[in-house]
């Protein structure tokens, strides 16, 4: 099988995966139903995955991915620092208000206790690559003349907390915990963006 080819059965059996753990939830997902909708055979999928656990942990990887694209957008459309940032705390707050979000979120958490190398992985991969997309951008506002008030790297961490703590919450309560309104989430972008020297 050649590469492109390879790469094409990668992408296919992904966003099958997806849709069928978003459907039915990790645990009632088998694998030949995933090879089913995406094409290709068990033997492939073991040699690209190794199993259920790389296949969760590719599809968060691309939903990763997926939100990276969604933050180069939105720094190219907004018009000022604060509002990348407000509508990337809105993005991230429907991941929060997601079910599927949640629900494969307590998988992620779940997974992640049972199997410390798949914690290390996960989160040193998909946190590190999210935070990176973020410190960029707050490298080039600093460029671009703000006076940042802590190193980009820091102030990217600090933005991604406030939300990774709002979804990793609703898993833990179940969707128990009320976060706010529109109004709180753009209080918080706005002090954050003041502390931040982003005003």
């Amino acid at each position: 099988m050649t590469d492109e080819r390879l790469d094409r059965r990668r992408e296919g059996l992904i966003q099958a995966a997806e849709q069928l753990f978003l459907e039915q939830g990790v645990e009632r997902t088998a694998l030949a139903d995933v090879v089913k909708r995406g094409g290709g055979s068990l033997a492939t999928l073991y040699k690209l995955f190794g199993g259920k656990a790389g296949l969760l942990e590719a599809v968060m990887q691309a939903r990763v991915a997926q939100s990276g694209v969604r933050m180069v957008a939105f720094a190219a459309t907004a018009p000022s620092p604060r509002e990348v940032l407000l509508r990337l705390a809105r993005d991230l707050r429907r991941r929060a208000d997601d079910p599927a979000e949640v629900a494969l979120s307590r998988v992620l958490i779940a997974s992640s206790i049972e199997d410390p190398a798949f914690a290390s992985r996960f989160y040193g991969k998909t946190f590190v690559d999210a935070r990176a997309h973020l410190e960029r951008l707050f490298v080039r506002w600093q460029e671009d003349g703000h006076a940042l008030t802590a190193e980009p790297s820091l102030l990217a961490a600090m933005f991604l907390g406030m939300f990774v703590f709002e979804l990793q919450s609703q898993a833990i309560s179940h969707g128990c915990i009320a976060e706010g309104d529109e109004q709180c989430l753009e209080q918080k972008v706005s002090f954050f963006c003041h502390a931040a020297g982003l005003d």
